[in-house]
């Protein structure tokens, strides 16, 4: 007996249609999938200290070469990423520039608080004992 699996590929603009007669199942995420994908490259380009190539960006990500390699033309025609003659990738000067932007404006201790463990979230001032009678604190 042969067995014949059909698979059949609807065209997203068919979920809308009232008349189609199909129900697609709404997609579950959040996120657009292009935008994580930039994100998995930016985080391992940030991950290492020299440029990487395509083959390890690929194998990090998960994400086929060609599809990174697509990614990574767009990121590098807008300056969020550089390749090397040799054809290896690091981050580009574009994200210094927003990151500059952003350091600007933000509270540094609404940052750095909440990633302090507990026991050095609190001040605690000590008072330091005087040495000698003739001492005097600072100050005063």
């Amino acid at each position: 007996m042969l067995q014949c699996n059909i698979v059949f590929s609807i065209p997203r603009y068919m979920n809308k249609l009232p008349h189609s007669g199909l129900k697609m199942a709404a997609k579950t995420t959040s996120s657009i999938q292009v935008i994580a994908r930039v994100s998995r490259l930016l985080d391992t380009l940030a991950a290492h200290d020299e440029p990487v190539s395509l083959k390890t960006l690929s194998g990090a990500t998960g994400l086929h070469p060609s599809t990174a390699f697509r990614i990574l033309a767009s990121l590098i025609e807008h300056g969020f990423v550089e390749r090397s003659m040799a054809g290896h990738y690091r981050l580009g000067s574009r994200l210094l520039q927003l990151g500059s932007q952003v350091q600007g404006r933000i509270d540094r201790h609404s940052v750095i608080r909440p990633a302090l463990p507990e026991e050095l979230n609190t001040v605690v001032h000590v008072p330091r004992p005087l040495s000698s009678p003739g001492d005097r604190e600072i100050g005063r």
